[in-house]
């Protein structure tokens, strides 16, 4: 058995891959070497090709995905819009004027109250970066939206007057504001 252990142990290995090679050498043509590496070209190329496309596909799904969170989003903004509730017309703006309040008594307390204790000054330190982030969203999402909003009126009715008078209007002539 001891010969086994040495036929399977690292030197062994080593011996069976040079004995392969040199049966391989012996019996493999320089044809069939040369078709082998046609094929395994071919396999990288077919594999390269499939690899784009499936990249491709990811991309265009990614690109859907986010056309339809958009659309969404559309969607809900109409549909408060169209709604008789005072709420759901004024939350965008309610929204951007409290955290601007919330956000401005904090930037006051802290510039001008020199008597914050360190743990306060640690904790108030910790919310610095949430207040950046919804201050950002909230203005960033109402001014944003509002611009679009304004913008589709615009196109909208820059189509509509072009279609009465039975003009189209390129990307280039489209009304911008």
């Amino acid at each position: 058995m001891g010969w086994l252990s040495r036929i399977f142990s690292a030197t062994g290995v080593d011996v069976v891959t040079s004995v392969g090679k040199v049966i391989d050498d012996l019996v493999t043509s320089d044809e069939e070497i040369a078709l082998s590496e046609i094929q395994k070209s071919k396999i990288k190329a077919a594999y390269n090709v499939k690899m784009k496309e499936l990249m491709m596909n990811i991309d265009r799904q990614a690109a859907e995905h986010e056309e339809n969170l958009e659309n969404e989003l559309t969607e809900r903004l109409k549909l408060d819009m169209k709604s008789d509730s005072w709420l759901s017309k004024n939350i965008r703006p309610m929204a951007l004027i409290f955290m601007t309040m919330v956000v401005s008594a904090l930037a006051f307390f802290t510039i001008f109250n020199t008597s914050l204790t360190p743990s306060q000054q640690t904790t108030l330190g910790s919310w610095i970066p949430l207040f950046q982030t919804l201050m950002l969203v909230i203005y960033g999402f109402y001014f944003g939206s509002r611009g679009l909003e304004k913008m589709q009126k615009i196109r909208s009715a820059g189509q509509s007057a072009a279609s009465a008078k039975g003009l189209v209007l390129s990307n280039d002539q489209v009304p911008k504001g």
